[in-house]
Parts: structure tokens; sequence; C-alpha cells
């Protein structure tokens, strides 16, 4: 500041005098205005400054069925498969560290006839690493007491009435008895049934099942409900079978909102439908979800309100389960295939229960009479007995009881969010031209357009078990990106081109078909170590451009990190792209604005005692103050008498 600066003004004779009250007046509402404006100022400053970490996410389960192969099967290779056959353990890696609530397993579960050696052998290696938080139901082939044409394990008269599959999960799957539970997800309700009509004393409104799953429908009114069970009732595959419409029927007019299940050894998605396949926005969605590993079958004839199918991707159903609504993905684990979308609840307006903590069976006792069976399945397996009736019990209760809840991994996983320092896209049309500071990044086949996106990684304590690259979708695309990794992490946001771009690595993986509006997601663990910084590329093949927002568009892109065990803690701030001095001039408004309101005129003249016939701004007067001969002693007194 300049020494004139802090002199006093003399007075302008030609014009008239304000009164001393009048000046103080105008003064002190000049300095509320600054301060005003300051304050509007701090305000808006605070979220580019400081962007807090979201909170842990509503929970999320994943879902596959017929998945674990024979130990004797030819095809089986000492647990590796081949490259379309007994994929078990490659699905099961998806599950290891991506921090779920609760693994559905949709029946078929251990082939050839889930004896308790197979089960043992094959699938507690692989997809009973997630036993604990596992809820299975059971599958047509857990009730086989005799092989098929190849080689078998266990497959005699000691598996009847599927003892390996309850002697392996136990409770968690029920019982012989009553193979049927239910059990809570944060506000979601889930109702494990199942479709092996005969064994399970029947499927009809009036049957055992029946009349429990009325009961138990009736006892959660208001939630969002998903049900699941092993043979499907719409199928494009073939194997489609009526035996659980009586099951639908009480769903759908209890407003469930998705039923899973597999049989059929593909993935395919329904739009909202009634009992009776028509298409109603009311209605309940199912997926297909065949692809836990074993192997796949085909399509035999496209069915009604079918929209997603595929035959040849091995992996699961992930639901993340909000309230009221509810998002779901497809990921692949074998194969490219995904598929993704999100809907609400049909009670999203209705009250909603306090959330459970964890997932846990709740499974109520049969009623009294069981009436007769429904027909078996379509393609059912060796007669076995029918199980004796069982005994007489009090009705359902309104509201179950809760069982204990099932152990949990100790010490629990981490999830941290990263937000991009930086991300820019190059063209390969214009190889000078420079997009760092744009909303969006963007991928392209012809002309080639990449993106590129850096993340600095801090404060992680444990081993990293799993990393998510996800990328909100402006546009859609029928083939999505493809993720790399990028080893010279020296590139600038506001000066990488197509010309001076770093070479992308080898593809860590694929996002799959892209909607609008919608999350994308990658596995990038591979890549992601521990802390430190990395870089990944994105590049198509397809020749229709799709737009993905860039941190600073509406939703920035995202790095999720799970890690074993060790304390959470918040990702270091992103610097702010516009100006570096924006955190300078957060934390320094507070400090100046109360400068503004407390020096006045008498204030000053105690600093300096001075009058100058005008009153001098607040900051002004501060840098007198600052300057003036007296002592800080003495101002400091001054300040207090």
């Amino acid at each position: 500041m300049r020494p004139v600066d802090l002199a006093p003004r003399p007075l302008d004779n030609a014009k008239p005098r304000l009164g001393r009250t009048a000046r103080v007046r105008r003064a002190r509402s000049t300095r509320l205005l600054l301060v005003s404006l300051m304050v509007m100022a701090w305000l808006v400053l605070a979220p580019n400054v400081a962007r807090p970490v979201a909170a842990a996410g509503d929970p999320v389960v994943a879902a596959a069925g017929d998945i674990a192969c024979d130990p004797l099967d030819a095809k089986y290779n000492n647990g590796d498969g081949t490259p379309t056959y007994c994929r078990q353990k490659d699905v099961s890696n998806l599950l290891i560290g991506a921090n779920l609530s609760a693994v559905l397993a949709l029946g078929d579960v251990q082939y050839y006839c889930g004896s308790l050696a197979a089960f043992n052998a094959v699938y507690d290696p692989t997809w009973g690493r997630l036993k604990s938080i596992t809820h299975p139901v059971v599958g047509n082939h857990e009730y086989l007491t005799a092989g098929g044409s190849g080689s078998a394990t266990g497959c005699d008269g000691s598996n009847a009435n599927a003892a390996g599959y309850f002697g392996y999960f136990g409770a968690a799957a029920g019982s012989a008895a009553q193979s049927y539970y239910s059990f809570d997800v944060g506000t979601w309700h889930l109702i494990a049934l199942n479709s092996n009509c005969t064994q399970a004393g029947g499927c009809s409104v009036n049957s055992p099942q029946g009349k429990w799953l009325k009961a138990d429908l009736a006892a959660h009114p208001a939630q969002c409900v998903l049900a699941y069970w092993h043979i499907p009732l719409f199928s494009s595959g073939g194997r489609a079978n009526s035996n659980s419409l009586g099951l639908w029927q009480q769903l759908y007019a209890a407003h469930a909102d998705v039923v899973l299940d597999g049989h059929d050894h593909i993935y395919e998605r329904f739009d909202p439908q009634s009992p009776t396949g028509v298409a109603d926005p009311n209605g309940i969605r199912q997926f297909t979800v065949g692809t836990g590993g074993a192997d796949h079958t085909g399509i035999a004839a496209v069915a009604a309100n079918s929209v997603v199918r595929n035959t040849d991707t091995y992996g699961v159903l992930k639901l993340t389960l909000h309230q009221g609504s509810y998002d779901w993905t497809f990921v692949p684990a074998v194969g490219t295939f995904t598929d993704s979308g999100s809907a609400t609840c049909h009670t999203a307006s209705g009250p909603t229960p306090t959330p459970t903590i964890a997932p846990t069976a709740t499974p109520t006792a049969a009623p009294t009479a069981p009436p007769t069976a429904t027909p078996a399945p379509t393609a059912p397996p060796t007669a076995t007995p029918a199980p004796t009736a069982p005994p007489t019990a009090t009705p359902a209760p309104t509201a179950p009881p809760t069982a204990t809840p099932a152990p949990t991994a100790t010490p629990a996983p981490v999830t941290t969010q990263f937000g991009p320092v930086a991300d820019s896209y190059v063209d390969a049309s214009a190889p000078t031209v420079n997009h760092g500071s744009e909303t969006q990044i963007r991928v392209d086949g012809s002309p080639v357009v990449r993106s590129y996106l850096r993340f600095n990684v801090t404060g992680l304590t444990g081993t990293v078990t799993n990393a998510t690259l996800r990328i909100w979708a402006n546009s859609a695309q029928t083939t999505g990106y493809d993720t790399y990794p990028v080893a010279d992490n020296t590139w600038g946001e506001t000066t990488i081109t197509d010309s001076n771009a770093p070479v992308f690595g080898a593809k860590l993986g694929s996002s799959g078909k892209v909607t609008a509006s919608t999350w994308t997601s990658v596995n990038v663990t591979a890549a992601v170590s521990g802390n430190g910084t990395y870089s990944f590329g994105l590049s198509t093949t397809n020749a229709t451009a799709l737009g993905l927002s860039s941190r600073t568009g509406a939703n920035p892109p995202q790095l999720v990190i799970t890690t074993s065990g060790g304390a959470a803690v918040l990702p270091p701030l992103a610097p702010a792209r516009s100006n570096p001095l924006l955190p300078a001039l957060y934390l320094l408004i507070p400090i100046l604005a109360p400068g503004l309101l407390l020096v006045d005129g008498p204030t000053r003249r105690r600093f300096m005692g001075t009058r100058t016939g005008i009153p001098t701004p607040g900051l002004l007067a501060l840098a007198r103050i600052a300057f003036s001969r007296r002592g800080l002693a003495r101002r400091a007194i001054g300040l207090r008498t």
C-alpha cells in the first residue's frame, strides 16, 4: 500500500458536509454490506475447498445360481475349469473384498447332486469364502440321489432330501422340513423360497409354503420386497415352469419389487410384469442369473417382456438396496457383458422400518395342514421319497423372530472414496488441442478420442482387496469403454494433447453397455496396490462418441478402494481446478470480516489518538493500527478498557 493511502484525506469543501451521526451510519452500513458479501462468498467457496467424503453407502447384495461343478467332472480341471466350463472360482473372486451385506445363492449351487463331499471339495474353497453372509435357496440338483451320464460325487441314498445341501449350510438354509425363510437387509425384506414344490410340500396359496408366505408378507407391508428361488416362472431359455405361479400371485398382490432365480444358465432381465406375463409398471421385475460358473445354456425362444439376455458371460448380479429404490449391475467375471439400471420400489412412498445392521435369517413355523403338492418342475430330479408331513405348529406369527446375527469377518473391511486430481481427453483429429477445462471427458472410436484420469491415494492403512473406478455416463453407448493403467503420471491436465499423451498399459476391464445418466464401473484392483498416484486411460472401439462426467462435472469420477482392516480415513481433498487461491480466501474471510464491524470511529481513535472528521474504512483502519507507534500491549489494553 502506498504511504499516501494512509494519510488523512482533505475535506471536500465543495460539497455540503454530512453530520457526524449520518457519517457513522453510512460507514456502518457500508461495513455491514461488505461483511454480508464476504459471508456469501465464504459459503460459495466452502464446497469447493472442503468437499466432504460421502457417508457409507447403502447395503449391496450379490446373486447368482448354477455355480460349482462336480469335482469328478472332466472339465473341473483341478478347480481351474476350461474357457467355457467350471469357472466358479473366477466368479467367486468378484465377491471377495466387495463389501457385500449378503450373497444370495440361487440354487444348483453344487453339482452334480449337491452331496456334502462335493460341497466341501468345490463350493467351499470358492464361494464358501462368503459362507458367513450367504443365504441360499435349494435347487433341483441338490435333491438328486443318482448321478447323470458322467462321474458324480456322493449321488446316492445318503443325499436324500438334499442332505448335503442342508448339512453344509446348516440353519442358514432353513431345514429339510421348512426350506423357506426371510430376513432383512437394510430397509429391504428378502424372502427365500423353494421352487421344488413336491419336496417343499407345495407352492400354491394354500400349501404350507404358501400360507407361510402370506403371513410373512402381511408382517412386512411397507418394505421393499425381493424374493428369490431356483426355477423361474418366465424364461427365454426353455426351462420355465408354472409351479411357482402361486408364489408370484401372492408377491404381486403384496406389491413385491424383484424376483431372482436361476435354472436356465443364462442372464436375463424382464420388465415389470404380472403373474400372467402382462407388462405392468406395478408388476415384478424378474432377473434370471444362472451365471455362477458351472456352464451355459442357450435361448430357446424370447419370452414376452424380456429386455436383456446373455448366454456367454459368467458373473454376478449386484443389487444396491436403497431406501425406496434399488440399482442393479451385472458384473462379469469371465466375458465382457454387463447390464445396469435403477428403479423405485412400489412402496417407496410408504413408511419405512428401522434398518437392520446385518441380514439375519428369520424362519417361522409352518402352517398346520399341508395340502396336495403341485406338479414337479419341468426338469425334475430323480424321484425321492416325499418328506414326512411337518408336525402341527402354531400359525406363523405376525412378526417373525430374529435369529442370531451371522458372524462377520474381523477386522471389518474399510471402503474409502477418492476423487480425481486431474482428468482430460485427447482427440486424434485435433492432436495439439487440450481439453482439460471441460466438464466432461469423452471416448470415441472414430475419430479416436481417449480420456485420462489421475488419482492421489493416501491414508490407506490396510491391504487393498478391491478397487473400482466409477464414472457417471452423460450419454449412452452399446459397447461402453475399456479401462487401462497409465504408468506415466507426469501428464498435465491443462497440457495433455493427443500428440504428447502417455501410452496405455494392458487392459484392466470394460464397462460394457452404458445407459445415460447412470454410474458405470470397472474393476481396477490389479492396478492399485496401496497409497500412491494412479493414472487410468479410457478408450472405445465404438464409432459412437460416449460422454462421461469429468471432475468438474455434476457427478465427478470416483476411485472406490476397499482395504482389509485398518481405520477409515478421509481421502485428501482434490485441488480446485479453477483457482489455487480459493483455500487461502476461505480462511482469510472469517479473519477480515470482524475487522469491518469492530473497527469503528471510537476504536480507531483509541488506537491512533486522531480525529480526521471522515470515517475511515475498517480495513484501512486496521492497516493504520498495525503500523501505529503504540505498542501491542497498550493496544490490547485499550481494547479491553
